[in-house]
């Protein structure tokens, strides 16, 4: 069997780049993350395997208006006009808020689950 080199080459690029972007994903969701006293329109990211209707619930307690629900049952865009709603959504079961991503809610939403595992996990 031949020695194949370039694809050697290929392999060790194509994982530099996927760890270069992953890295790069993790800080921009830490820098996109609302601080607790914010309010307004965001993106309020669950558990993935939270239920519809838990996430619902959970967003009403903190005194959220349930905008819409995405393409993920877990992430819902939510306003309230009262200061502190990322906090209160934290502590109502919400791993982290977000606004004006410059990604998709989707991806926003792996990202912020990873993102929320790691912080956990150093603390």
């Amino acid at each position: 069997m031949k020695n194949y080199p370039s694809h050697k080459f290929a392999l060790i690029f194509f994982t530099s780049v996927i760890t270069l972007w992953l890295v790069a994903m993790a800080i921009i969701m830490r820098a996109g993350a609302l601080n607790p006293e914010a309010t307004g329109t965001m993106l309020a990211v669950f558990e993935p395997n939270t239920s519809s209707d838990k996430v619902f619930a959970s967003i009403v307690n903190a005194g959220g208006k349930p905008i819409r629900q995405t393409s993920f049952g877990f992430i819902w865009v939510v306003t309230s006009d009262e200061a502190g709603l990322a906090g209160r959504l934290k502590e109502n079961g919400a791993i982290g808020s977000y606004r004006n991503l410059p990604l998709s809610p989707t991806i926003a939403g792996c990202f912020a689950l990873a993102d929320a595992k790691i912080a956990e996990a150093l603390n």
